[in-house]
């Protein structure tokens, strides 16, 4: 892959179905550079959130700050205010749905467009597997709505819809 991202140097991603951002870690790690994190928990993008400040402060050279903050000598609020908004927009607390894709794609697209990316490299996450899961195919028998009505078996379609829009140069899928 070519490293289009003259800013960081890197390659970029954006993780889908997040969580509290355990493939984003590994990617960031990895020297990747996040576009957007969306999960649907607001407790999980408020540990996104969290690392997101992790990785800028560091970058700043300002980790005593974090550190105040999970020693709790500061609080998260006042951990926030260090890091600029701008930083805390890549993260996205929001339900992914046929409803929410437009104004997701537009908010992505604003993001690629402030930090002059041309295009996304990487598009990471996996939607939840519960109702493909062996468990939970033996718990829909004695579920009120089976489990082959659960919206999250079509969670992949809106994976794919964002292949779709960003082509990205790779992708790593994974069912959880």
């Amino acid at each position: 892959m070519e490293r289009i991202n003259a800013t960081t140097g890197s390659y970029n991603f954006i993780d889908l179905f997040a969580g509290a951002g355990g493939l984003s870690e590994g990617f960031i790690q990895a020297g990747f550079s996040p576009v957007a994190h969306v999960e649907m928990n607001p407790y999980a993008a408020q540990t996104l959130e969290t690392r997101t400040g992790y990785y800028y402060l560091k970058a700043q050279g300002k980790l005593d700050i974090y550190k105040d903050y999970i020693s709790g000598k500061i609080t998260r609020d006042e951990f926030l205010q260090h890091i600029p908004e701008e930083q805390l927009q890549s993260v996205f607390c929001e339900t992914m749905s046929n409803e929410t894709l437009p104004r997701l794609f537009e908010n992505i697209d604003r993001i690629l467009t402030q930090r002059g990316i041309k295009q996304v490299d990487v598009i990471i996450g996996g939607p939840p597997c519960q109702a493909y899961s062996l468990v939970g195919r033996a718990q829909s028998k004695h579920m009120e709505t089976p489990m082959s009505a659960d919206p999250r078996n079509d969670l992949y379609k809106l994976y794919a819809r964002f292949l779709q829009k960003y082509h990205p140069k790779c992708l790593l899928f994974m069912q959880r």
